[in-house]
């Protein structure tokens, strides 16, 4: 009892130390974190402590569906399942219409090789061989058509799958990927040889703007500000929301200039968003935002990467804002 008593006053003050709201989440992750159940949790917890990183609400949901939620090992142990068997119906159909072709090929070969000296006989032969071997194609005619109906719903499938893998790592607020996903898509790019650039980004002024105007507005402000990154990026980058009011993007293969020249036409395009109070009709203050771009070499790792883009956002900021700087700058 004394070890659990101790246990919740360290929780406690965990929460106070941090400024966190006591909700059962932050407790969750809290109670973890001082307890040690979970290494890798510590290790990053302490990872943002040491590198002054405020933790808030955003970060602990962050951390407590990496670490800690059963569903969310459960989840994926079913994409990982409803994946396999996509591959083995794949492979199937594949090898089944192979087969089709071979059998229909050694077919034909066979009717030419049917001995022509004995006439009679052979044209009995004949007869009976073109009848069955139309019969059998008409038949796997048919097999083909199943065979393509099955791929169709394959596809069907892997679209679903695709889906909930796509609601399974997205941010319920700004419908852009979470931290988890993000690892994941890296690893893939850094298996394949692929370079990245990244554009960080922090909305200007936000606790400032959350304070006057209160959360639920601020909501609606991330959501279209979230909007508007993914507009510029559409498929050809990963658009992550790392904080609360901050998000990466991350682009495979392009140079760090064409990287600045999209964060330019970020930056512009919040600039341009309209906010109206519904309630008063008055027009909200214009949202800026500044932002940081970094560019790493294949071999080096994404905490570098993520680094050199923050480091950038940072020198923004103390340019005054609403301004694009590039770490090579």
């Amino acid at each position: 009892m004394a070890i659990a008593q101790d246990k919740m006053t360290q929780v406690c003050l965990f929460l106070e130390r941090h400024n966190l709201v006591p909700l059962p989440i932050n407790y969750h992750v809290a109670y973890a974190y001082v307890s040690n159940t979970q290494a890798t949790l510590s290790n990053t917890i302490d990872s943002n402590i040491a590198n002054n990183i405020t933790l808030d609400n955003f970060l602990m949901e962050t951390w407590f569906n990496e670490y800690l939620s059963f569903e969310t090992k459960s989840n994926d142990a079913l994409l990982k399942g409803a994946n396999n068997v996509v591959d083995t119906i794949n492979q199937a159909t594949e090898q089944c219409t192979d087969s089709v072709n071979q059998y229909l090929a050694q077919l034909d070969s066979g009717l030419v090789a049917i001995d022509e000296t004995n006439i009679t006989q052979s044209r009995q032969i004949i007869s009976e061989l073109i009848e069955a071997s139309y019969e059998l194609k008409a038949e796997q005619l048919k097999i083909q058509e199943r065979i393509l109906q099955a791929q169709a719903e394959t596809y069907k499938t892997q679209l679903k799958i695709d889906e909930l893998k796509k609601e399974r790592y997205s941010d319920p607020l700004t419908g852009l990927y979470q931290q988890a996903y993000l690892n994941q898509q890296v690893t893939l790019w850094q298996q394949d040889s692929h370079s990245l650039c990244a554009i960080a980004i922090n909305i200007d002024h936000f606790n400032e703007f959350n304070s006057r105007y209160g959360h639920l507005i601020g909501d609606i402000v991330l959501n279209k500000v979230a909007k508007k990154v993914q507009s510029y990026v559409l498929e050809s980058g990963l658009p992550v929301r790392t904080r609360g009011e901050e998000f990466m993007v991350f682009l495979p293969d392009i140079d760090i200039n064409t990287a600045s020249e999209i964060a330019e036409k970020i930056r512009g395009g919040v600039e341009k968003l309209r906010f109206v109070s519904s309630r008063s009709g008055k027009r909200l203050p214009t949202i800026t935002v500044s932002v940081g771009v970094a560019k790493n070499a294949i071999e080096e790792d994404l905490s570098l990467l993520t680094s050199n883009a923050s480091q950038a956002l940072q020198q923004a900021k103390l340019n005054g804002r609403n301004t694009v700087v590039n770490s090579l700058n």
